[in-house]
């Protein structure tokens, strides 16, 4: 009898541990301050490439989790409303260029973020932390394939 209590409370331990955990989010507002900083890094320019290759406009994201033409909407590059995409989506119309996020972790104040454009077989990743309410690229990193 008092192994079986040993175990009900262990169980309850355990249950209670991973139910009881809130995972932190973005806000949408925030969503959207973080993915325009991220497609306006000077470093990331040079790619777009969009003076050669008419296609590439106007800009397309692969939709990720809350990284959604919902939260996105309003958004803007080259003049032009960012189009989210769902993957299918991007298959079905063939569509090369378009900006993948393949890792958002985020943990307070501090967000690292890692994107890649297979059009040009780049992989971006930056850190971004939260200063005064607003978000802010730190860190970031452009590896070409």
């Amino acid at each position: 009898m008092r192994i079986k209590s040993y175990i009900l409370v262990i169980t309850l331990l355990l249950v209670n541990t991973a139910f009881g955990q809130v995972r932190e989010k973005v806000s949408e507002a925030e969503i959207k301050e973080i993915i325009e900083l991220a497609i306006e890094l000077s470093e990331l320019q040079q790619y777009f490439h969009i003076d050669i290759d008419s296609t590439r406009v106007p800009l397309i994201i692969k939709e990720f989790g809350t990284v959604n033409s919902k939260n996105l909407n309003g958004l803007q590059k080259f003049g032009q409303q960012v189009q989210v995409m769902d993957e299918l989506t991007i298959k079905e119309k063939k569509i090369n260029a378009y900006l993948n996020i393949g890792d958002w972790t985020y943990g307070g104040d501090n967000l690292r973020l890692q994107m890649d454009y297979p059009v040009e077989g780049i992989t971006i990743n930056m850190r971004l932390n939260r200063i005064n309410g607003h978000w802010k690229i730190v860190d970031s990193l452009i590896i070409e394939e």
